[in-house]
């Protein structure tokens, strides 16, 4: 099989080769950018790519991306913690790869993402998985915005957090939409669900406390 790299970093790539030459199956082909592919005759069976190479593909090369899409698979390499971030532009590759966790297991992915398949790390299967990642960028929320999210599980209105909080209603409720943007819920009764499932994590981050398993989430994320 012939799979051509693209990825975001040195290291990665450096990681992915050590990977594929250990399964002795694959010739590879390291490039630097999208450019390269596009202007070379390679037709490769993989492109193994990183998150902003992709994201790159797509928002500025689309009909570029049509045409190596339909030659070849296209896998995404990207980290868990970038999983909520690139949800909206995953379905648009063949298979992911997350360099934190299953990387290893390239050999074994690739074969998959040929024939259209991808695995999925289990703790991603779980809302507990996605609450991780979710504690993992609680430090993009501003202050207020935290004190916010922390009283929505605690099932108050915009109003009543308005009041506790000392600022108008139209602030929260913009504050509102800010943090369903940051961390990805789809609506103030999932963000509340989430904050009431972790209080006891919210109150550790509000101090200044990391609780032990966002320490290993990070610690899986390379952070």
């Amino acid at each position: 099989m012939h799979v051509c790299l693209i990825l975001d970093n040195n290291a990665l790539t450096e990681n992915v080769v050590q990977q594929l030459d250990r399964g002795g199956r694959h010739r590879v082909t390291v490039l630097h950018d999208i450019g390269e592919l596009t202007q070379s005759a390679l037709t490769p069976d993989a492109i193994l790519i990183g998150l902003q190479q992709f994201t790159a593909l797509r928002e500025n090369e689309p009909m570029v991306y049509l045409r190596l899409s339909r030659r070849s698979r296209i896998v995404v390499v990207l980290s868990s913690r970038e999983l909520l971030d690139a949800a909206h532009i995953l379905a648009f590759a063949d298979a992911w790869v997350f360099e934190d966790l299953n990387v290893d297991r390239i050999n074994e992915l690739l074969d998959l993402g040929l024939e259209g398949h991808c695995l999925m790390p289990k703790q991603f299967l779980s809302r507990l998985g996605v609450d991780e990642i979710r504690l993992t960028l609680l430090p993009r929320l501003s202050d207020p915005e935290f004190e916010t999210l922390r009283l929505l599980g605690e099932g108050m209105n915009n109003r009543t957090i308005a009041n506790a909080l000392d600022l108008s209603e139209a602030v929260i409720k913009s504050m509102v939409r800010s943090v369903l943007s940051k961390l990805h819920f789809r609506n103030r009764t999932e963000a509340g669900v989430f904050a009431a499932r972790q209080q006891g994590a919210l109150e550790q981050a509000r101090t200044g406390m990391t609780p032990p398993h966002v320490h290993a989430a990070v610690r899986r994320a390379g952070v």
